[in-house]
């Protein structure tokens, strides 16, 4: 059986110094987050006729953030000022077991992108694209 995790939570960073965060609630879903390694080729003559590799840079994951649709929320239009200004901006995910962070993934992130999906039998909703740019930092 999978072990449950706590409340997940995702959060953007204010202007000021130190960056404050201010949580995003009508978020329900969150996916891509993470980073991964680029694969050089390092492979040789010597090496018996398999190909041998390093690391390479790492590179900060294109992650989508669901949200449910709220005209009046002031997080989902800062968002959507976010990507209209095609800025690097402080972004982080949060999990919380009891009202203690359990777990934290910081990092920047360039907005790509918004679309708002009305429906008239379901919840309206707001999907936002992202890419981190630089290190995520789990703490």
């Amino acid at each position: 059986m999978a072990e449950q995790v706590g409340n997940i939570f995702f959060e953007r960073g204010g202007d000021g110094s130190p960056i404050s965060y201010t949580r995003v609630c009508e978020v329900f879903s969150l996916s891509g987050l993470g980073e991964t390694n680029a694969l050089v080729d390092k492979t040789t003559f010597c090496d018996g006729g398999y190909r041998t590799y390093l690391a390479g840079l790492k590179d900060g994951a294109e992650f989508t953030v669901e949200a449910n649709w709220n005209s009046s929320s002031s997080a989902l239009i800062q968002m959507i000022s976010d990507v209209k200004s095609g800025l690097v901006h402080d972004y982080r995910m949060v999990e919380e077991d009891g009202g203690s962070p359990q777990f934290t993934l910081t990092f920047e992130a360039i907005p790509l992108s918004w679309t708002i999906n009305p429906s008239v039998d379901d919840k309206n909703t707001i999907n936002f694209g992202f890419k981190i740019s630089g290190p995520v930092t789990p703490a």
